[in-house]
């Protein structure tokens, strides 16, 4: 269902425009739910940059699941001069989740449906939500590294909507890279560029009021 909105455009024309009811809201993990770690260490001034740049191309590989968990975590450690589980503890372990957007997010769920789309491996992303935790808390999860494409490709977002059951226009996507919410919004989406939690349920709230 929608709407039916009036919108003066002159103060003797009146247009009519059709504006879509929102069904589901998709969150990022990285930046939104979580500090992501390994961009945190990549930004560190003291981390070298042709390490930061090694490391980010390890990232992207395990991000569309051409490398497993255990092959970044052996290959970082070599790259970084350490031991893997100085590796584990570093990207894997003991980060602190946004667990007020979390309730936020399980609150929306009373009224729309709620996926977690992230670029990252599913084994990989269970030292932030484990397996069981992902089926309890969201309607739709979809990891880059299990179907083998990434944020900003277009088919990532038609996939995730497709699986809430939702048109691409029925859907809210919130982010902290700017390119993605670009290109969620070429696809139709509405997005949400996350800086900070105040901002994002301002702008939701604005979106769904």
């Amino acid at each position: 269902m929608g709407r039916l909105l009036l919108c003066y455009a002159a103060p003797s024309a009146r247009v009519w425009y059709y504006r879509a009811m929102v069904r589901a809201i998709v969150f990022d993990c990285f930046g939104v739910f979580y500090v992501d770690p390994v961009f945190a260490y990549m930004q560190d001034p003291s981390t070298p940059s042709s390490k930061a740049a090694a490391l980010h191309d390890l990232d992207k590989q395990a991000a569309r699941g051409f490398i497993t968990k255990r092959d970044f975590v052996a290959q970082a450690a070599q790259l970084l001069q350490c031991s893997v589980v100085e590796i584990e503890e570093r990207f894997f372990k003991g980060h602190v989740r946004n667990q007020q957007l979390l309730d936020f997010a399980q609150q929306a769920r009373k009224t729309y449906k709620i996926a977690l789309l992230s670029n990252i491996g599913s084994d990989m992303m269970d030292g932030f939500f484990t397996p069981k935790e992902r089926a309890q808390l969201f309607d739709v999860v979809v990891l880059s590294g299990e179907v083998h494409m990434a944020k900003p490709d277009p088919e990532i977002f038609e996939l995730t909507c497709n699986r809430l059951g939702a048109q691409p226009h029925e859907a809210v996507m919130i982010d902290d890279g700017q390119g993605h919410i670009d290109a969620a919004k070429r696809l139709g989406m509405q997005g949400i560029h996350y800086t900070s939690f105040n901002q994002c349920v301002s702008e939701l709230k604005s979106i769904l009021a």
